[in-house]
């Protein structure tokens, strides 16, 4: 594949930039907040609590007239059908952001049925630049009602779509269809033609992260990246694809620039307290978990990560407990690993094991977790039972359990 010269001069600068930012990477890891007041209406939008979300952006845009605040409220009126205070809303948004509300726009004039309005608003959306994907107006139940009016054939043919962006549909649609095979095939002619097409890149990039091709989808979602800085769906798939490399100190990079670019959805926050986990920086994954727990008390992995951030931090009266609260919502073997390893620490050797059983009878090849229930019936002196254990870890791969088996079980 040919790249341009000026590209490759981009990229060397690139590789630049990046080692100057992981010099100053912990405090670009830390400088954002969680805000609960700001969040939280999100949530509560989310959980259809629409008269508390009412009340909570009356409140923060008098302080704060923030785009997201009003678009949010004008959301609320129109699932509410309460349309004219949704209008009313959206023409303030507009001139905090022309045209930031009109897809929006488009929404509520296709439920109120107003076909005299209905193609002005769609050409207005059309012209901007928050225009509609074609994927998402010719296949989200959001527009389905655009066919009554045969506005879904206008769409096609009103000149505001190029042959690449209904191509771009196209490889959406075959990637849905798990076509993969011919959507390949026509982002490779895109690219082909116009090497500039960042979508393009992300979606061979999702193709080849679904055929296993790792390091060919961490190619191409750089190239994207590289080529629109701001788009919040590359961050996602090079997140994916950092997660796949277990590289998970870029993967939190690309978190924090989404949570900039993106700051008030909430599963990223959580995906972030996962990843800060996993990078070791167990005192900040303890806080932010903490923090989302105040607005999402439930959620069971939430609970999970705090529960292995106190686990990490020795804390194991608070890990047990919240571990405990996440199994009131649901049970996985990561959550019964984590409550036998909390047991084992503690010498509740009889409950490690039974958690260790319920992990292995989920999934019986983890030589791990072989390894860890037989190190804890050795401990209740059940040599018999922990050298059966670690003969089946060792058969799984452990070699922590080939150490054990070797240790005490071969005299």
């Amino acid at each position: 594949m040919f790249i341009p010269e000026n590209h490759r001069e981009n990229t060397v600068m690139n590789k630049k930039h990046l080692i100057a930012i992981f010099l100053f990477f912990p405090v670009l890891l830390f400088s954002q907040k969680f805000k609960i007041e700001e969040i939280k209406p999100f949530i509560d939008f989310e959980n259809e609590k629409y008269s508390i979300v009412i009340e909570s952006l009356d409140n923060l845009i008098k302080n704060n007239p923030k785009p997201e605040f009003y678009k949010l409220l004008a959301e609320t009126y129109y699932k509410l059908e309460d349309y004219e205070n949704a209008l009313v809303l959206c023409d303030k948004l507009d001139k905090l952001k022309p045209n930031y509300a009109s897809c929006l726009r488009l929404r509520i004039y296709l439920e109120k049925g107003d076909k005299n309005r209905l193609k002005e608003v769609l050409n207005t959306n059309l012209k901007s630049f928050y225009k509609i994907p074609l994927y998402e107006i010719l296949s989200s139940e959001e527009f389905v009602l655009l066919s009554n009016y045969n506005l879904d054939d206008y769409v096609l043919s009103s000149g505001y779509y190029s042959q690449t962006e209904k191509q771009l549909y196209q490889v959406e649609r075959l990637i849905y269809e798990k076509n993969n095979k011919q959507a390949l095939f026509i982002t490779d002619e895109i690219i082909t033609r116009n090497w500039n097409v960042s979508d393009a890149h992300y979606f061979k990039s999702l193709i080849l992260l679904i055929e296993k091709d790792i390091q060919g989808a961490k190619r191409e979602i750089n190239l994207a990246i590289s080529l629109k800085k701001s788009e919040p769906r590359y961050y996602i798939q090079r997140i994916s694809v950092f997660n796949e490399l277990h590289n998970y100190e870029l993967a939190l990079s690309d978190m924090n620039r989404l949570i900039r670019l993106i700051p008030y959805e909430i599963d990223h926050y959580i995906q972030k307290a996962d990843l800060l986990f996993k990078t070791e920086y167990y005192d900040e994954a303890q806080k932010l978990s903490a923090s989302i727990l105040e607005v999402k008390p439930n959620n069971p992995d939430v609970l999970y990560l705090n529960s292995k951030a106190y686990f990490r931090n020795k804390d194991y009266h608070t890990a047990l407990k919240q571990i405990n609260r996440a199994f009131e919502h649901k049970s996985n073997k990561e959550f019964f690993e984590l409550r036998g390893d909390i047991y084992s620490v503690t010498g509740t050797y009889q409950y490690a094991i039974q958690d260790y059983s319920m992990y292995l009878d989920i999934y019986p090849r983890s030589g791990d977790i072989y390894n860890k229930k037989g190190m804890a019936r050795y401990k209740l002196g059940d040599k018999k039972g922990a050298c059966y254990d670690w003969e089946r870890g060792k058969r799984y791969g452990s070699y922590e359990a080939v150490e054990n088996f070797e240790k005490h079980c071969l005299d």
